[in-house]
C-alpha cells in the first residue's frame, strides 16, 4: 500500500466524500471480476460490489491496519458473493455467462479458436455443481488456499481440497477433447 493511499483511508475515516470516490475508482474493477467470477451474472455482481463497499466504507473504523485494506476488501466482495449464492440457490446452469463486451481484442491470437475454447471451460464449468465450482473458483481466480476457501466456506480443508479436485475431473471429463 501506497503512503497515497493510507491518506486516503484516513480522510475517508474523515468523511471525506472525494477520498471515498477515489478508493471506490481504485478497487471497483477488481472488486467486480472478483464478483463476477463467483456469481456470474453482471447484474448481481454489480449489486453485491456495491453492497460490499457500502460495507467496508462503513466499516473503516474497524480496519486497524489500513495495509490490509486491499485484502479486507477483497474478503467481504468474496463472502458477500458466496452468501448471495447460498441466499439464493441459483443454479449455475441458469445464470448468464459474463458480460465480456469490455474485453479489447487481442491480434496475436485466432480470435474464434480462444472463444471456442473459453466457452468450452464457461459450458463445463456450468455444469458442474456449485461446491465443486465455488471451490474451483475461489481456489484458481482468487487465489485462495485450500485453509482459508474451508474457512470462508465453513468447511474442513480436506473437504475443499476433495471438492477442488473432484470438481477438475468433472470439468476434464465435460471438456473431453474440446479444447
Amino acid at each position: 500500500m501506497s503512503k497515497d493511499e493510507a491518506e486516503l483511508i484516513a480522510r475517508c475515516k474523515k468523511g471525506d466524500i472525494k477520498s471515498y470516490e477515489l478508493l471506490y475508482n481504485r478497487y471497483s474493477l477488481a472488486m467486480y471480476h472478483t464478483c463476477l467470477r463467483i456469481v456470474m451474472n453482471t447484474g448481481d455482481a454489480e449489486d453485491i460490489l456495491q453492497d460490499a463497499f457500502m460495507d467496508a466504507f462503513t466499516s473503516l473504523d474497524r480496519i486497524k491496519n489500513t495495509e490490509a485494506f486491499a485484502g479486507w476488501l477483497k474478503r467481504i466482495v468474496i463472502n458477500k458473493s458466496i452468501n448471495f449464492i447460498q441466499r439464493h440457490k441459483k443454479s449455475w446452469l441458469e445464470l448468464e455467462t459474463a458480460d465480456l463486451e469490455h474485453v479489447e481484442e487481442a491480434e496475436t491470437f485466432d480470435e474464434l479458436e480462444f472463444s471456442v475454447k473459453i466457452e468450452a471451460i464457461n459450458r463445463a464449468l456450468n455444469a458442474v455443481d456449485e461446491k465443486y465450482r465455488a471451490v474451483i473458483n475461489l481456489h484458481i481466480f482468487e487465489q485462495m488456499s485450500f485453509e482459508d476457501i474451508a474457512a470462508l466456506m465453513e468447511i474442513p480443508s480436506a473437504t475443499a481440497r476433495s471438492r477442488y479436485l473432484r470438481g477438475k475431473q468433472k470439468v476434464l471429463t465435460i471438456i473431453g477433447d474440446k479444447i
